[in-house]
């Protein structure tokens, strides 16, 4: 008897990884496609994993692969865009301009950085508030 696995698996950092598993290809898909549509990871996979007990061979086959997805079909373009492509594009090679950091990237770094900041400032308060109990019973002892 054949039994039947879907396997979600994500590329990040040219390596493949297992996600999750599940018994229907449907869920398998919805969940690569959600993971995908995330943006986290480079590519998403959905593999069929066959089993067969009695012959005890197993067989793999790819049912979806984010990079062979059907893209979304932009609209043919319009004359103002070909009027606007003949512009040169800020960022473009030759152009002097440079991309920008995207903002919500920054404001994380600031508040990780600022959360740092808080933890060394009690931490340093709290070791300063112990010495100087020590030296409280320290001076009480004597």
């Amino acid at each position: 008897m054949a039994q039947s696995l879907f396997e979600v698996h994500t590329l990040k950092g040219g390596q493949w990884v297992i996600d999750s598993t599940y018994p229907e290809r449907d869920a398998a898909i919805d969940v690569a496609k959600q993971l995908y549509g995330e943006k986290a990871f480079e590519a998403i996979k959905v593999i069929k994993d066959t089993y067969d007990s009695k012959t005890g061979q197993g067989k793999e086959m790819v049912i979806y692969d984010s990079a062979k997805a059907p893209k979304p079909k932009a609209p043919p373009p319009t004359a103002k865009d070909e009027a606007s492509a003949a512009k040169p594009v800020a960022g473009a090679p030759g152009t002097g301009a440079h991309k920008k950091k995207p903002a919500n990237k920054d404001v994380s770094v600031a508040l990780k950085a600022a959360g740092w900041l808080v933890v060394i400032l009690v931490g340093g308060l709290g070791v300063l508030f112990l010495l100087t109990k020590a030296g409280d019973l320290f001076n009480k002892g004597f």
